[in-house]
């Protein structure tokens, strides 16, 4: 679990604002309005510190071939696009991800992806496919496609197959913005990101990672800005700055069985069989289940 800010007033407040100050971490000494906008507690896990877990799963060849490959297409939003003279980032990637045995039509798909297109050339267009996983495990899963007709029919029959159906299920998550920074040597305290988040209107929460990088939550609207203030205020590196669907917390449903994390593995591996799929969000949180069969879920989600 990733050390929390205590801008969320229902955490323990470790690492706070408050440490370095007498002020109450959750007003803003200027107007004295609440910094968090979210009523709910929210997950501390992030796709970050679950990339380190995974490699302790039996699979993580298959997951690391994964992330490599979307890794290419990310770095395709380095400045110099995809020329691989340069762009040392995707070249790095794709050599990665040829030594990780990735097949070549794979590469080229997330290469393509990065610039906004097929292998074809087709422009790609982005969608959701809302799922209910009966009696009342719910998921988003987010994709790029350039035929939506054909990716949905695709994912409706892996959903099909795992026992879910497809149906409304937005309104049991929240939209919410997720930006990550790289910590550096001599860098600033998640103290000092703290004051500098509470003069940006739409920021919500701030963490620092097991491997002292930040983490910060803001409203949809506000993500890029933020991310470029802070950035620029404290020269850190960006990781990753995207808009994800989080799930409301008091809609979230507690895995007690193998039986439920096995059904919830086989579908998220068919769903992720498909290029196409960027991400996947549901409304899980570990219950009794053992660590083992935990693993086969958090590695798959997203937020």
């Amino acid at each position: 679990m990733s050390t929390r800010g205590a801008l969320n007033p229902l955490l323990p407040r470790t690492n706070s604002l408050s440490a370095a100050s007498s002020r109450s971490s959750n007003v803003c000494r200027q107007c004295h309005r609440s910094f968090m906008t979210t009523p709910a507690p929210w997950a501390g896990h992030n796709k970050w510190s679950k990339i380190k877990h995974i490699k302790a799963v039996t699979d993580k060849k298959k997951m690391r071939q994964t992330l490599l490959a979307r890794g290419a297409s990310s770095d395709l939003d380095a400045v110099y696009g995809d020329n691989l003279n340069f762009n040392p980032q995707l070249a790095n990637a794709i050599t990665a991800a040829a030594k990780a045995s990735i097949p070549k039509h794979l590469i080229e798909a997330a290469v393509a992806r990065g610039q906004g297109r097929s292998t074809t050339g087709a422009q790609l267009e982005s969608m959701s496919l809302e799922v209910l996983m009966p009696p009342d495990i719910v998921m988003i899963v987010d994709a790029e496609t350039d035929s939506k007709t054909r990716t949905l029919q695709d994912l409706r029959l892996v959903v099909k197959k795992a026992g879910g159906v497809v149906g409304s299920t937005a309104f049991y998550f929240t939209r919410r913005g997720r930006a990550v920074f790289k910590s550096k040597e001599g860098g600033p305290t998640l103290s000092e990101i703290m004051d500098e988040a509470i003069e940006h209107e739409g920021m919500e929460d701030v963490e620092e990672l097991p491997d002292g990088d930040f983490l910060a939550w803001t409203q949809p609207n506000t993500i890029m800005a933020i991310t470029e203030a802070l950035s620029k205020k404290f020269g850190m590196e960006v990781l990753d700055s995207e808009i994800v669907w989080a799930p409301n917390e008091d809609t979230k449903v507690s895995i007690d069985s193998s039986v439920q994390a096995e059904t919830l593995d086989g579908l998220f591996s068919g769903l992720k069989e498909h290029p196409e799929v960027k991400a996947i969000y549901a409304n899980v949180r570990r219950g009794s289940v053992g660590e083992e069969d935990w693993d086969k879920i958090e590695r798959n989600l997203d937020v």
